[in-house]
């Protein structure tokens, strides 16, 4: 089992066994916001997420695509054979990730899928130690400011984190910072869970900090409580810190622990 702390490293590895493109063509984020009217108001729709390509391969054979057999030889039907792991990209963790008889991706409602967005922002944090946390005080800070956070929502923390750049700039790092990245402190899940908090969300690769892998403490506690988690998502500055409305995309394949995700923010 690869060692999560180590996927950095392990990334800019794979993307260079895979031939990827470089990393600023690699980071580009699906580049979809648009405004639709709606009943006598604009409706803004925002991509939370990140182009999937194979920058994103934390070890080789990660993610690959290979034409199927015979396909467009005759109907000239393009047609391809897709291998990826589950967590890779913009992605969902779903309870059976850290829980064995949890829910996967297959049992979750699409009423699940669809909640409130509360967007926590950390990043003069993050700007001053890779290893920053969202923590209880900053929970308290948000809902002085908004109210209570609602029931049902997804928390997500906003710390500038770029994961292909983090990538891509992983061997220049000195060792002691190599392994860091910002994600919640474990203190701030018995405080979720009690406003009835559905989701949480990074625009890091980990909702846990990355010196507290490998233990996964706030893996353990979400997932094993039944919540969903959503990884590396994009464009979060951009999001409304209160108000808008989140939808996480994904194939209900059964049994998955989980799946790469079109993330949409709606407000």
């Amino acid at each position: 089992m690869i060692d999560r702390r180590d996927m950095l490293a392990l990334s800019a590895l794979g993307a260079l066994t895979l031939g990827t493109s470089s990393p600023a063509d690699a980071a580009a984020v699906m580049p979809d916001q648009a405004s639709l009217p709606l009943h006598g108001r604009q409706l803004h729709i925002l991509d939370l997420t990140h182009r999937l390509t194979r920058a994103f391969a934390f070890t080789p054979g990660r993610l690959s695509m290979e034409a199927v057999e015979g396909s467009g030889t005759k109907a000239g039907m393009a047609l391809n054979r897709i291998s990826i792991v589950e967590h890779t990209g913009t992605h969902l963790d779903a309870p059976r990730h850290f829980a064995p008889d949890g829910a996967s991706v297959g049992d979750m409602a699409i009423s699940q899928l669809i909640v409130p967005l509360v967007v926590i922002d950390i990043r003069k944090k993050a700007k001053a130690d890779r290893d920053a946390r969202v923590e209880p005080q900053d929970i308290a800070a948000w809902e002085r400011r908004h109210g209570r956070i609602p029931e049902g929502s997804c928390v997500a923390m906003l710390s500038g984190w770029d994961p292909l750049g983090a990538f891509a700039n992983y061997g220049s790092l000195p060792a002691t910072e190599r392994r860091k990245s910002p994600g919640f402190d474990a203190a701030v899940m018995d405080i979720l869970m009690k406003r009835d908090v559905r989701g949480i969300g990074v625009d890091a690769m980990s909702i846990d900090a990355g010196e507290a892998m490998p233990a996964f403490p706030v893996h353990q506690a979400w997932l094993r409580s039944g919540r969903w988690a959503l990884e590396g998502l994009a464009n979060l500055d951009r999001a409304p810190a209160a108000g808008g409305l989140l939808f996480a995309g994904v194939a209900p394949l059964e049994n998955a622990t989980g799946m790469p995700a079109r993330v949409i923010a709606l407000y």
